[in-house]
């Protein structure tokens, strides 16, 4: 074995290492502070955290509020309340968390499903009794307290009456529950203010899926043809190949990406002292420096210095320069982002059947980012989306389309074109979705969009528009959840 592929295999043993040490950051760095030992004792954690934080209810479970009350108010009474029920099932699966469960007998409730959401709210609370562990002390609180105003509610004679809670009730109803606090409280007695607000939410959340929709079908149509027309050309051989040639950055290459996953999580650790995932992307001086730690381990991109590589070298080979032209690749980044979708759909179906395979808690993983923007002002959703649109495209494109493919390609490239970059982009995209912290069932769709990059890696060389295809999928999905938040 060569000194260089010694050196390759080393640092494959570093990046292994770095991954799986990544992958296991947050449990090393927080698991001290949960009761050892219980899935149950990890819950009642997050409860008594998410209530300390003002509310208890998830992002998840206000959009699907927001959703179910649309659709209760779109159209007939009888046919929009079989709907809306059939989009409340899922939530009162006694695999769902107590406090999906409580936000389930609320909607129930909205729709005039009073018997029902009795039932629920009651089996609820008798389960809770019966493990205390698994809901915080906060919770079942508000659980008596939305126990009578659902009883209150069902009671024919009291359905004119005034909302029998104190004031102090009521806040803390609202303080814990939030959004689904407010919305019993005027469904047992009307709030006009809460309500013309309600119906404004309702608007804006059907305007921005139906625009949403509307742009992912229609570039979905586009990447479809699109891609036929890439298929067409790399048979007949026609295919633009910037990357024809070995890189001379080959041994240096593996070394930068683990140099750069030692920055990341000797940063994250650093970070980490100071917070969760969550509470790194909560409040803006926070953001500010959530924004540096994502650009400092970019450092590792002059370790080829060392060994005399120039920075015109480094850069030529990982992609950072204009290809045909900056304002050229910049448009061309639309059409990858088209390129992308019909890619993601079927990553969706991967992702469906894995839902069906590992458990909910699995299933059901969410991006932190989620909260921050729900919980987040004007401001700081705005550094959000500049986190999430240009900061993290930019990043992640370098090392991961820039660095870390064009590695692999330099491994593989003795297979043939085809054989090299399914390789490529499959190892790259693999490790790209496993490190985003959406869980399990997420990394289809993530790797699916990652290889939909790695296409427009291989076909221009340039990376210029494989950033502006992941900031134009970021900006989008950040900018649904903000209108979604409301």
């Amino acid at each position: 074995m060569s000194k260089s592929q010694k050196s390759v295999l080393g640092a494959w043993g570093v990046i292994i290492s770095c991954v799986a040490l990544y992958l296991c950051l947050d449990f090393i760095l927080f698991s001290g502070e949960n009761p050892a030992g219980t899935e149950n004792a990890a819950i009642e954690e997050v409860e008594v955290q998410e209530a300390e934080d003002g509310s208890m209810v998830g992002f998840k479970d206000v959009v699907q509020g927001k959703m179910v009350s649309a659709v209760l108010a779109g159209g007939p009474a009888q046919m929009m309340t079989g709907i809306a029920i059939q989009q409340i099932e899922p939530m009162q699966d006694v695999g769902q968390s107590p406090v999906t469960n409580l936000c389930a007998a609320i909607l129930l409730a909205r729709a005039g499903e009073n018997a029902k959401a009795s039932s629920e709210i009651d089996a609820l609370i008798v389960r809770v009794e019966a493990d205390p562990k698994s809901a915080s002390p906060a919770f079942l609180k508000c659980a008596r307290i939305v126990q009578m105003l659902i009883h209150q509610k069902s009671d024919a004679s009291a359905a004119s009456a005034a909302t029998a809670i104190s004031s102090q009730e009521a806040e803390f109803l609202k303080e814990n529950l939030n959004w689904y606090g407010e919305l019993l409280i005027s469904t047992v007695s009307p709030d006009p203010k809460f309500e013309a607000a309600l119906e404004k939410s309702q608007l804006l959340l059907i305007a921005s899926l139906f625009t949403f929709g509307f742009i992912v079908f229609i570039a979905g149509l586009a990447g479809f043809v699109w891609l036929v027309i890439v298929a067409v050309r790399w048979t007949a051989n026609t295919l633009a190949n910037p990357l024809r040639q070995p890189t001379i950055l080959s041994e240096s290459l593996p070394w930068i990406f683990a140099g750069w996953f030692i920055a990341v999580i000797l940063v994250a650790l650093a970070v980490g002292l100071f917070g969760s995932r969550a509470e790194r992307l909560s409040g803006g001086l926070a953001l500010f420096i959530q924004i540096a730690a994502m650009f400092l381990p970019l450092i590792a991109l002059a370790l080829p210095m060392r060994s005399g590589k120039s920075w015109q070298q480094i850069r030529v080979d990982i992609g950072l320069h204009c290809g045909s032209g900056f304002w050229r690749e910049f448009f061309y980044g639309a059409t990858v982002y088209a390129t992308a979708i019909p890619l993601v759909i079927v990553g969706a179906v991967f992702a469906l059947l894995l839902s069906l395979i590992f458990p909910q808690e699995l299933a059901s993983a969410s991006h932190p980012i989620q909260k921050a923007l729900a919980d987040g002002d004007v401001s700081q959703r705005m550094l959000l989306l500049f986190i999430a649109a240009v900061a993290a495209p930019i990043v992640e494109e370098i090392i991961f389309r820039g660095v870390l493919f064009a590695h692999l390609r330099d491994l593989s490239r003795r297979w043939g074109r085809f054989l090299s970059f399914l390789f490529s982009a499959l190892g790259s995209s693999l490790i790209f979705a496993a490190i985003h912290p959406q869980g399990i069932v997420f990394i289809p769709i993530l790797g699916a969009l990652a290889v939909a990059f790695c296409l427009a890696r291989e076909m221009r060389g340039s990376l210029i528009s494989c950033i502006v295809a992941h900031g134009i999928n970021n900006a989008l999905v950040v900018g649904l959840n903000i209108a979604l938040a409301g």
